[in-house]
């Protein structure tokens, strides 16, 4: 595994969801030096503030399909290799399911591990009640895994379990806050407020075989840290066999009143939580929050997740060409498709 000097991490931003997480993620202390955004809405890119951006265009009066994203990405080849150009490691960062994030993430995944970077993506999985994404999401996030050094996993559904009477925009923000909380004390910078895990001990848990999570989950107050480890534990547990982990990252975020007691509790806990005593805990403690306590627990080592029915027809693409689609909306046939 590669260490990262400055300048050469990357945080890249694909569709709404990427975009927003991303433009967060860049207003943290973190060790990621570059930001970028890839889009094919006008809005995601005007949303956010610096960084390298690039738009996708494609008309406007049709309902774009991944496949077809992707037909419209072949001509932009050029640019998104410049995207990744230079970086050591490139975090991608998408909501799958809908056109955007399930069509381009795979695709500049694989430019970034053709360009020699050590790749993790962040796939921000669909609710539950959104079942019509859940075959573009399930395809998407089984790509993802064949061409990425790491995957790790973020389910929404769980939050919106836990707060069922917010709004569905309260839901996709406090969703976006605590997937940026959770990857900006990951990657957090050294600092007065706070003890980083450091990039080289995160990548070395994302890069075990399988796929990783990132759940998290809040209590009242900064001494209730087993409620919270338990609701993290419990959100990977409805997606994956527990007992599989074999690396994981405990990060409490909390005010100054959080105990160094606390931070053994979940690192003395999250082992026999997971039925798996032998798991390899790291942890990471930031005093950047307020007086609830979050508790963001990234763990590797799963073989599969209940994501993998998603797709019903995986067992048949283990025997068939699964060589990702592309297509052009109508009227485009006969527009040239590379430069």
């Amino acid at each position: 595994m590669s260490t990262a000097s400055s300048g050469q991490v990357l945080a890249l931003g694909i569709g709404s969801a990427g975009a927003r997480i991303v433009s967060a993620l860049s207003k943290e202390t973190t060790l990621v030096d570059r930001f970028a955004y890839l889009s094919c809405d006008p809005a995601d890119l005007e949303s956010v503030d610096g960084g390298e951006k690039l738009l996708i265009e494609g008309p406007i009066d049709q309902k774009l399909t991944p496949a077809m994203v992707r037909g419209l990405s072949i001509r932009y080849q050029s640019e998104m290799r410049r995207l990744v150009e230079g970086a050591k490691v490139v975090f991608i960062v998408a909501g799958l399911g809908r056109a955007t994030g399930s069509g381009l993430a795979p695709v500049v995944a694989e430019l970034a591990k053709d360009s020699g970077a050590d790749t993790v993506s962040i796939a921000v999985m669909p609710f539950g009640f959104e079942e019509k994404l859940r075959f573009y999401a399930g395809l998407a996030l089984r790509r993802l895994r064949g061409v990425s050094r790491g995957v790790v996993v973020v389910d929404n559904d769980t939050l919106l379990k836990s707060t069922s009477d917010a709004t569905l925009k309260e839901i996709y923000d406090l969703a976006n806050s605590e997937a940026v909380t959770a990857l900006g004390s990951l990657l957090s910078r050294q600092s007065d407020d706070s003890i980083p895990v450091g990039l080289n001990k995160v990548l070395g848990t994302v890069f075990e075989d399988g796929y990783s999570f990132l759940s998290s989950a809040s209590s009242g107050s900064v001494d209730k840290t087993e409620e919270a480890l338990s609701r993290a534990v419990i959100g990977i547990s409805k997606r994956a066999e527990t007992k599989e982990a074999n690396h994981a990252v405990v990060v409490l975020t909390g005010d100054s009143a959080l105990r160094a007691g606390e931070t053994a509790t979940a690192v003395k806990r999250l082992g026999s939580m997971f039925g798996n005593g032998a798991i390899d805990v790291e942890y990471s403690v930031s005093y950047r929050g307020g007086s609830q306590l979050q508790v963001s627990v990234l763990a590797s080592g799963f073989k599969a997740t209940r994501y993998d029915e998603y797709d019903p027809l995986a067992s048949l693409r283990t025997v068939m060409d699964d060589s990702m689609e592309y297509s052009l909306p109508s009227g485009l046939e006969g527009v040239p498709s590379c430069e």
